[in-house]
């Protein structure tokens, strides 16, 4: 921008050069009503040694801080009880110590896991792995039956197919000459 400026400085300066000895004591407003560049008598100064004073367009920052401080103040609003809440249970509750099963107890499926909080998670949110078992083992039921119909409509097709006899070859067309035509003569009445 600097050079651009010192450019417009030179060039104006030398049109008034050029433009002084061309004109004499006219001082450029002999041809006011003519196209070409304005003359003039000294060359424009912008300001002083600087240049030329820019407007620098840059994007406001204004939305980048506000995203910034609500997701610090959401993160510390969230973050501190989750932390304050772990570090009580790992102060007061402590982790698990391995015990003897006493006979005829079946531990659940939570009872395996030494942290508090991964026995709490595993309780709510996790099934227990025989219900999981079970789940599965429906899932696959259910694709074995779809697969063995899907078996036994493609056979049934082909048979129809090959003896003729599917619902295809049941219902026949009806003539044309029975078809009665009247109601779409007069379709007002």
């Amino acid at each position: 921008m600097a050079a651009m400026s010192l450019l417009l400085r030179a060039s104006v300066t030398a049109r008034t050069a050029l433009s002084a000895l061309r004109l004499g004591p006219r001082l450029g407003f002999g041809d006011f009503l003519t196209r070409g560049l304005p003359k003039t008598v000294a060359p424009v100064r912008h300001s002083g040694d600087h240049g030329k004073r820019l407007f620098v367009i840059k994007p406001s920052s204004f939305y980048d801080k506000r995203f910034l401080k609500l997701l610090r103040f959401y993160i510390l609003l969230t973050g501190l009880p989750v932390a304050i809440g772990i570090t009580l249970v790992n102060v007061f509750i402590g982790e698990a110590e391995l015990a003897e099963i006493p006979e005829g107890y079946i531990p659940e499926h939570w009872e395996y896991y030494k942290h508090p909080i991964s026995r709490w998670i595993a309780r709510i949110f996790f099934d227990s792995p025989e219900k999981t078992y079970e789940k599965t083992l429906a899932i696959l039921q259910i694709e074995a039956e779809k697969t063995d119909l899907r078996l036994k409509e493609m056979e049934a097709r082909r048979l129809m197919r090959s003896r003729g006899d599917g619902p295809w070859y049941q219902f026949p067309t009806v003539d044309k000459s029975l078809i009665d035509y009247s109601p779409k003569s007069s379709p007002d009445n």
